[in-house]
C-alpha cells in the first residue's frame, strides 16, 4: 500500500489535459540532461491552425529557478511527432543574467500510446538567445488522464483505511497540483516578469479560509495599498507603469492572521500574459515581483 500511495504521491507531475475541443494540451514531465540531472517540465499549447502550435513551458516547477517561457512549434498528429522551442521568458525565480538563459529546443519528438497511457518522449537541444549551444538531453512526457486514475483509484477509502492518512494525502496531493499553477514566494524571495503594458493590474485576494491577514504594497517603494486586510473577495489595483524600465512589486506582511504566516493570493496583469502569485510571508517580511518593462 506505502507503495502504491508513494507512486501516486511521486508521479502527481506527470499530467496531460485536454479541452473538449481536443486542441488545448498541457503536459508534465521530466528533462533528463546529458549530466544525468532530472529537472521537473510543463508544457502547455494550444493548436492554432495548420499544426502550428504556441502556449508556454515551465521549469524546475518547484525549485529556485521555476521558469516560465513562450513556446512556438509544431505538431502531426499522422506521423504522431511534436516539434517546439522557447522564443522569451515570461517569469522567473532565478536571478541569473537573460543571456545565460538556456532556451529548450525539441525536434520530432514522438507521440505514443502504451497501454492507455499518452507518453511523449524525444530528445532536446538547449540554446542561448544568440544561438550558441548549452545543453542537450531526454525529454519524457506522460497523460494524466492515466495518472488521475490512478489517484481516484487509490487515494480511496477502499485501499487507505485510516481516515486520517486518507484526508492528509488527499490534501497533500490537492496542495501539490496547486503548486504546479501558482508561482509559490516565501519570505524575502523573488520573481521576475517580463512586461508589456502601461499599466500594472494587481489582483489580491484569500483562496483560502479568511483569517485576518494583513498586508501593504508598495511600487518602487511608494505605497500603493495600506493595512489592507485579505479577504475571499478579490480587491483590484490599477497602478501606471512608472517612467522606468523596471518597477519592483513589495508584498510587505502586516499581520499574520489567525493562523501562522500571512498568506496572500495575487495576480499580476499586462497587455498581454497574467501570472498567479502566492505569497507566505512572516509579519514584517516581504516578498517581490520584479516588473522588467520590454522594449
Amino acid at each position: 500500500m506505502k507503495t502504491i500511495c508513494s507512486l501516486i504521491i511521486g508521479l502527481f507531475f506527470f499530467q496531460i489535459a485536454y479541452s473538449q475541443t481536443n486542441k488545448d494540451y498541457e503536459l508534465m514531465g521530466t528533462l533528463q540532461l546529458s549530466t544525468q540531472e532530472i529537472i521537473s517540465f510543463k508544457l502547455k499549447f494550444k493548436e492554432i491552425e495548420n499544426g502550428k502550435i504556441e502556449g508556454s513551458s515551465l521549469t524546475d516547477i518547484f525549485g529556485s529557478d521555476r521558469t516560465a517561457s513562450k513556446i512556438k512549434g509544431s505538431v502531426d498528429w499522422k506521423k504522431k511527432k511534436l516539434s517546439f522551442y522557447e522564443t522569451e521568458n515570461i517569469s522567473t525565480k532565478s536571478s541569473a543574467e537573460a543571456a545565460s538563459f538556456c532556451y529548450l529546443h525539441v525536434d520530432n519528438a514522438s507521440i505514443k500510446m502504451v497501454k492507455g497511457k499518452t507518453i511523449i518522449q524525444g530528445s532536446f537541444k538547449g540554446k542561448f538567445a544568440n544561438g550558441q549551444s548549452c545543453t542537450n538531453g531526454q525529454l519524457y512526457l506522460i497523460g494524466s488522464d492515466y495518472i488521475n486514475e490512478l489517484a481516484k483509484k487509490y487515494l480511496h477509502s477502499d485501499y487507505i483505511k485510516n481516515e486520517d492518512s486518507l484526508k492528509k494525502m488527499q490534501q497533500k496531493y490537492t496542495d501539490i497540483t496547486a503548486k504546479i499553477g501558482d508561482n509559490y514566494l516565501r519570505s524575502n524571495e523573488a520573481l521576475s516578469l517580463a512586461w508589456k503594458g502601461e499599466e500594472i493590474i494587481i489582483e489580491v485576494w484569500d483562496a483560502r479560509q479568511e483569517d485576518g491577514d494583513e498586508i501593504a504594497i508598495y511600487v518602487n517603494e511608494k505605497k500603493v495599498i495600506d493595512r489592507f486586510v485579505i479577504k475571499q473577495e478579490k480587491k483590484t489595483l490599477v497602478i501606471p507603469f512608472p517612467k522606468k524600465q523596471e518597477a519592483i512589486v513589495r508584498i510587505h506582511g502586516l499581520s499574520e492572521g489567525n493562523f501562522r504566516l500571512c498568506t496572500a493570493n495575487l495576480s499580476l496583469r499586462d497587455d498581454t500574459n497574467s501570472t498567479d502569485v502566492v505569497a507566505i510571508m512572516k509579519k514584517g517580511e516581504n516578498v517581490i515581483v520584479k516588473l522588467k518593462k520590454e522594449n
